[in-house]
């Protein structure tokens, strides 16, 4: 486990080795608005160099965000793209086509492509179980279907750059919740057992498996990781939408886990350093960064040095097990994860596409 001071002197390394384009789906709050405050912080002096697409549906929270940004890195370029439900996989496609569309008019790089894609968006996960327009469950897909539809829909820019390209999800790395052998988490949790523990099991397994079998399709130009950002102070936990019990009991929860909480500050400089040499693309040569002095390459989920994909911890620490998902796996299981997942993608394309039509 890195220490902060580690941490940080990493990351001021980014400016040096060029621009950097980072896009932010969920960046106007919580962890995502963290990660914009900590690339401005950064880019501070050199911040010609920075350009960061905060996606998200509230206009005036992402003003906020990019006029702090601009004001901590004067000169840096600031967008924001709407998008007013990420749990639809046609808003996630709308909002990659107009990053796409900006990039190739006015790329930052010599060529247009993105850096680092940071996906921290997710459902009310106190809420009642809620099915989309587009027949998928709104938590599932904010935590799975949708964020590998930006990765999807972004691919050829994360990987046109000089650099390789960074994608992070924010949401339950390094946790198998209990997967036992035989035992095959693929799709939407059956409706008896439908919950936070369940959909986190079903999302972890299924994304590690794709993280996996993209770190392997891009090796050189893509590393992936999801992350448990630990217990982090946010807007979500005032949601006027939460249950009446939570709002009870949150204060409560607050003031005793309060020596455990990770600052805004921490964690927003924690997810920047999961975009440098420790955290490399598979077989990758050359990163943005160089590795800390005494630090190793972060073991993959497969226990691989270099491997492209990794689960961490909230202070950037590889979960403990040498492989994910060791007792479970199967030849066939990155098949058939990948298979499903991809059958759920293009099935709403088509359907989305037959709606426009009509």
């Amino acid at each position: 486990m890195p220490e902060l001071n580690v941490i940080r002197s990493t990351i001021s390394q980014l400016p040096e080795s060029g621009p950097l384009v980072a896009v932010i789906p969920g960046g106007t709050t919580g962890i995502g608005s963290y990660i914009a405050h900590a690339l401005a912080r950064v880019f501070a002096n050199q911040g010609s160099k920075l350009r960061v697409y905060i996606v998200g549906r509230n206009a005036s929270r992402a003003d906020s965000i990019i006029n702090a940004g601009k004001a901590i890195s004067p000169g840096s370029d600031w967008r924001f793209i709407e998008a007013t439900n990420l749990a639809l996989l046609g808003e996630v496609d709308k909002a990659c086509a107009e990053i796409t569309r900006q990039e190739k008019e006015s790329p930052l790089h010599d060529t247009p492509s993105i850096d680092l894609l940071y996906m921290t968006f997710c459902a009310n996960i106190l809420m009642n179980q809620i099915i989309t327009s587009e027949g998928l469950d709104s938590f599932l897909s904010t935590v799975y279907y949708a964020r590998i539809r930006f990765i999807q829909q972004l691919i050829p820019l994360l990987t046109a750059g000089t650099f390789p390209g960074h994608a992070i999800s924010v949401y339950a790395g390094g946790f198998e919740d209990g997967t036992k052998p035989g035992e095959s988490p693929i799709g939407l949790p059956p409706p008896e057992s439908w919950g936070i523990t369940s959909v986190r099991k079903h999302t972890g397994f299924m994304k590690n498996f794709v993280f996996e079998e993209l770190a392997q399709k891009h090796a050189g130009k893509l590393s992936l990781t999801h992350i448990y950002p630990g217990l982090v102070d946010g807007p979500g936990f005032y949601n006027q939408d939460n249950p009446t019990w939570f709002k009870f009991v949150w204060p409560i929860v607050k003031f005793l886990a309060s020596l455990y909480m990770t600052s805004p500050e921490n964690c927003g400089d924690v997810m920047v350093y999961l975009a440098t040499a420790q955290f490399p693309a598979k077989e990758s040569r050359s990163e943005r960064t160089k590795l800390p002095e005494g630090l190793q390459v972060a073991k993959s989920t497969l226990g691989e040095s270099c491997g492209g994909c990794y689960a961490t911890g909230q202070r950037a620490d590889v979960a403990s097990q040498p492989i994910m998902y060791r007792n479970v796996r199967k030849p066939e299981t990155s098949k058939l994860v990948w298979d499903h997942t991809f059958e759920v993608l293009n099935r709403v394309e088509k359907e989305n596409a037959k709606s426009s039509q009509v």
